[in-house]
């Protein structure tokens, strides 16, 4: 059972589009709610598309660059969080959170979408040569 557990994340974290479909895909059904749909499937796919950006930049350079995804995170936390603070005159959990999460898997998504063609590209030519 914890094999198949394990099968299952493993594919979740290498495919993040994947989860993203199947969360929008069920969200869309069971609330017929397309906003919602696109908001909660954004959330739930943020940790696999983090976590599959972590997994290609250790199978591309051999190099586990944990802390600098971090330092990322960490910056656009607080980037959001000056540019809610200067906007709103008022700080809100609420945006910062939604905001955090949502920058999280625009920029991520972009850095996995980039990794997945260089190390498609880069295996490719490995083998050629």
């Amino acid at each position: 059972m914890t094999n198949a557990i394990a099968f299952v994340i493993s594919i979740f974290i290498a495919m993040p589009i994947l989860v993203y479909i199947l969360l929008f895909s069920s969200a869309k059904w069971l609330t017929k709610n397309h906003r919602y749909a696109v908001n909660l499937a954004i959330y739930g796919a943020t940790p696999f598309v983090i976590g599959s950006v972590y997994f290609l930049f250790l199978t591309i350079w051999n190099v586990s660059l944990l802390w600098l995804i971090l330092i990322f995170m960490a910056l656009i936390g607080i980037i959001l969080a000056f540019y809610i603070w200067q906007k709103n005159d008022d700080f809100d959990w609420h945006k910062l959170y939604r905001g955090f999460w949502r920058m999280n898997f625009a920029f991520f998504l972009m850095i996995y979408s980039f990794l997945l063609a260089f190390g498609i590209l880069y295996s490719v030519i490995r083998s050629i040569s």
